[in-house]
């Protein structure tokens, strides 16, 4: 979960979230451009996923030609095959595209939580 992309992707998911959450509250933009940020950031996620099975695809014929990348492909697909689960963050957003403010509210807080649980547990 280290590799940059899936970084960067756990990265957009929260950031955004924050922003639409906090200016829906303040009033700062509407439900209907809170779905259309929504909407684009999903767009733009499903791209990073594609990325990562490129690459993992592009690990597994490599290792098919030549087997000495076979613990190489193993590896990275190790690193870059991640559950199809929703993370929290998406799902908040997906309930923002499709106009579920609450739920999604309460997704976020509960994210919340568990994050500050986490970091106690941890420290």
């Amino acid at each position: 979960m280290n590799q940059p992309e899936s970084v960067a992707k756990e990265r957009v998911e929260k950031e955004v979230l924050e922003v639409i959450i906090k200016n829906l509250y303040s009033g700062g933009i509407k439900v209907e451009e809170a779905r259309l940020v929504a909407r684009e950031t999903l767009a733009q996620i499903e791209k990073i996923e594609k990325q990562e099975e490129s690459i993992i695809d592009f690990y597994k014929d490599l290792s098919e030609k030549f087997p000495a990348f076979k613990v190489l492909y193993t590896k990275i697909k190790g690193e870059l095959a991640l559950p199809r689960e929703l993370s929290a963050h998406r799902q908040a957003l997906a309930a923002i595209h499709s106009g579920d403010i609450d739920r999604a509210n309460k997704i976020a807080q509960t994210a919340l939580v568990q994050t500050a649980h986490e970091t106690l547990d941890n420290s």
